[in-house]
């Protein structure tokens, strides 16, 4: 029995001499720094900024630049390609290290203006500490607080050059942006995206391609009252478009599409619509999907269900999936073996239905890690996204931590 003893008290003490220790001297700062992420955070949720919103837009890009020069970048605004509202934020510091790295988030939301005024900041207590609620705190303002809260716990050794990417244009599918951030990605040890994870926090194995469907109706216009039967009625086809197609949505995990919009030229009550247009969302995880999607949906829409009705579908790929690549696996495990050091679990999730712009980052060709914004849930609903702020001394410590591993 005393040897059975000693040898697990040897096995218990070698296990604890190899258990791994954070640095407690970035743990330390990390957490000094945390409280003056609500302050960051109410400013920027205070700035209304859709995408579109130019005035918001505009307003928001001049503050970021003010924090990116107080510490110490070097600030350039790039444009997007046409048809984008808002220049895209770019700064850079030099340092003495060996990685060069690129930070990406987004500023643009899905809220119009006047959705603050009907959800405006505030911190409550939740039932696992303080959250802080307003439209877009998580998706991606979170994400923004973190990077300006990281950058003071870095200096020059951690990297050898440190870019921050701010764009302008995600919830549109970036198609201004896109193709820069690629381009910028190029050349990068990795790449870093600061959408928000989930709560319990988690990172994730990929995230959806995501892609607009428009169905075109032409029908025939008449009179509702007096002779509805000598027109086509492009709504009761549009009716028939959408109950042939409704379950070209897979379920969760799998290929995601539903209709999201309807319009039409006109609409009066006593006239038979002559044109109308539908608009879905579809979500795949690679671009044969998308093919398969498309072949699919022609097949269900070849024969109309109103003699004379013109149908028309077509399929534009927006933004293109992100999957991890064996170099982006070694960025989890990385990120999971730091959490670790804290105590702390970062499980893998499957891939989110969710698209984001580490999909055009990977394009690169370099190993992009998602999810290092704040925990978070409510995205997109107006008066209910908040952020977990317990959280936030470990996700700076998260993100210092892996700038500088992969930056010395």
């Amino acid at each position: 029995m005393k040897t059975l003893i000693a040898a697990a008290a040897v096995l218990l003490a070698t296990s604890a001499l190899a258990a791994p220790k954070p640095d407690n001297a970035l743990l330390k700062a990390a957490t000094a720094e945390a409280p003056a992420v609500t302050g960051t955070l109410k400013s920027l949720v205070e700035v209304e900024t859709g995408s579109g919103d130019a005035e918001g837009l505009e307003t928001l890009g001049r503050y970021l630049e003010a924090r990116f020069t107080q510490s110490g970048g070097s600030v350039s605004r790039v444009k997007p390609l046409p048809g984008t509202v808002g220049d895209i934020i770019v700064a850079r510091w030099k340092g003495t290290g060996k990685g060069k790295l690129l930070l990406i988030a987004h500023m643009d939301t899905v809220y119009q203006r006047g959705a603050l005024a009907k959800a405006p900041f505030k911190v409550v207590e939740g039932d696992t500490g303080p959250l802080a609620y307003g439209p877009g705190i998580a998706d991606d303002k979170a994400g923004i607080a973190v990077i300006l809260h990281t950058l003071p716990l870095l200096n020059a050794r951690d990297y050898a050059e440190l870019t921050v990417l701010i764009n302008t244009d995600e919830e549109r599918g970036s198609v201004g942006s896109g193709p820069i951030i690629t381009e910028m990605a190029k050349g990068m040890s990795a790449v870093l995206s600061f959408e928000p994870t989930v709560h319990p926090e988690a990172m994730v194995n990929g995230t959806s391609g995501t892609n607009t469907v428009i169905v075109t109706i032409a029908g025939k216009s008449a009179h509702a009252g007096a002779a509805p039967e000598t027109g086509i009625n492009a709504m009761v086809e549009a009716a028939h478009v959408i109950a042939v197609t409704k379950d070209l949505d897979r379920g969760p995990g799998k290929r995601r599409f539903n209709w999201t919009v309807v319009n039409q030229d006109r609409g009066v009550r006593n006239i038979i619509p002559n044109n109308v247009t539908l608009i879905g969302d579809l979500r795949t995880s690679t671009l044969a999907d998308v093919d398969q999607f498309r072949s699919e949906l022609n097949e269900r829409l070849k024969t109309p269900a109103l003699a004379g009705a013109q149908v028309v579908a077509e399929v534009r790929v927006n933004r293109p999936p992100f999957d991890v690549s064996p170099a982006s696996s070694a960025l989890i495990e990385e990120a999971q073996a730091i959490y670790g050091t804290l105590g702390r679990r970062l499980p893998l999730m499957p891939r989110t239905g969710g698209g984001t712009d580490a999909g055009y980052a990977a394009l690169a060709g370099v190993p992009v890690l998602e999810f290092l914004g704040l925990p978070g849930a409510g995205y997109h609903t107006t008066d209910a996204e908040y952020v977990h702020l317990e959280s936030v001394p470990s996700r700076l410590y998260l993100a210092a931590s892996l700038i500088r591993r992969l930056g010395r």
